[in-house]
């Protein structure tokens, strides 16, 4: 892939990588790589990513309590609350539900996920969605709730009703590694239907590294090779999926 193209790394978790991020950062920087939101899922994870991004300039930080981590919302919920107000924190979450696995209750990742929306909207802040198995839920509370301006669901993995759906409330789909697989056509469907500038690309690293580094951890390095797929799943050139994507993710998750 090109490092003429500039691209944004819209949700990437830093302190997970095992090189270390200081090294996934250098490397991704060197292949055109330009920004970098850094996605905490509980209060340790959180202060990693503000440590993070108070350290470089081109990574901004969100402050969040995952579905698996909603167990621990009483606990870290006062000190969430003060270190989403930090000045690089640009978003809350990943916040949802993941009833896939289900290792916090039902009625307690709704809770904490209720508990986010109010926050993000509450700060202006960007609210970033994880939605697991859970369609019906993610969407009912988000209709009660409210729909925070700019809210965005990570790693989106439905097809083009749940697209549909999503756009209508004014939401923004970010892709990952997913879009390359050989039997995700349901997502490139839905990719073929959201407008560009309501799209953005992910890595998700270390998790869901794409085709052609599928089952090795993945980097930020490598969501040029996303961009990519969903250039051809829109059918549009890729330095058009480059900048756009870019720039929305700036706005959204930028300082």
């Amino acid at each position: 892939m090109s490092s003429d193209l500039r691209w944004a790394d819209s949700h990437v978790h830093l302190f997970s990588i095992e090189e270390g991020a200081e090294v996934a950062l250098e490397r991704a920087r060197a292949a055109g790589i330009e920004h970098f939101v850094c996605v905490g899922t509980d209060l340790a994870t959180s202060e990693a990513c503000v440590a993070l991004a108070t350290a470089h300039s081109d990574v901004t930080a969100t402050v969040g309590l995952h579905p698996h981590d909603a167990v621990n919302l009483a606990r870290e919920l006062e000190q969430l609350d003060e270190l989403s107000r930090h000045a690089e924190v640009v978003g809350i979450g990943e916040a949802g539900f993941d009833l896939f696995y289900e290792h916090s209750s039902h009625s307690e990742q709704e809770e904490a996920f209720r508990w986010q929306v109010s926050l993000a909207k509450s700060l202006g802040k960007s609210l970033v969605i994880h939605s697991r198995d859970a369609w019906d839920d993610t969407f009912r509370v988000l209709e009660t709730e409210g729909v925070p301006e700019k809210t965005i669901f990570h790693c989106f993995t439905g097809g083009p009703e749940e697209a549909e759906r999503a756009l209508a409330l004014g939401c923004y789909l970010s892709f990952s590694g997913i879009i390359t697989f050989k039997n995700a056509d349901d997502l490139r469907a839905a990719a073929a239907i959201t407008p560009l500038e309501r799209a953005l690309v992910e890595t998700d690293a270390p998790y869901l590294a794409p085709v052609p580094h599928r089952g090795r951890p993945n980097e930020p390095l490598y969501v040029s090779f996303v961009g990519a797929a969903l250039a051809a799943a829109m059918g549009r050139e890729v330095e058009e999926v480059a900048s756009v994507t870019t720039a929305t993710t700036k706005r959204l998750l930028g300082h």
